[in-house]
């Protein structure tokens, strides 16, 4: 059985990214990193800030954010060819209501209903979430619309 471990996103402005989707999901941080001269990653001690990093002329490059087990892992860069479009997640209907109420006002609602929400983060990508047990089903399975072939 394959299940859901993490998932690394593109973002052009890591920090803005993390004051984004940190209180949106309420994740805890669990670490922020910079790749070195080096070539290898490490991570920012949890006592030191944006604001320290800066100061000693490093630029962090990947953050992680975990909520249960889920991670979600922000990298500094530009969107490649084959951006995630979409991402699913499964929630109970407490954790659906905390995030549309924690949504800026100015995000992009595709839709909502008390076991579903969808919505376009200001990266692109939609996250839908729904209750456990609603499996992925495609829009002409529900619709009962098939291809008469």
């Amino acid at each position: 059985m394959i299940s859901l471990r993490h998932v690394a996103l593109f973002v052009p402005d890591l920090r803005a990214a993390e004051a984004y989707y940190q209180p949106l999901f309420e994740m805890q941080l669990i670490g922020r990193e910079a790749q070195l001269d080096d070539g290898l990653w490490f991570t920012l001690p949890f006592d030191k800030s944006w604001e320290d990093a800066e100061a000693a002329g490093i630029t962090l490059g990947m953050l992680a954010l975990r909520q249960g087990a889920f991670v979600l892992a922000l990298v500094k860069g530009e969107v490649p060819s084959g951006q995630v479009y979409a991402i699913g997640l499964s929630l109970s209907e407490a954790e659906i209501a905390g995030v549309r109420a924690r949504l800026p006002p100015e995000g992009a609602v595709l839709k909502a209903s008390a076991g579903n929400l969808a919505f376009r983060d200001p990266y692109g990508i939609t996250w839908q979430l729904s209750l456990p047990g609603n499996e992925f089903r495609t829009a002409g399975d529900l619709g009962q619309r098939w291809i008469d072939l």
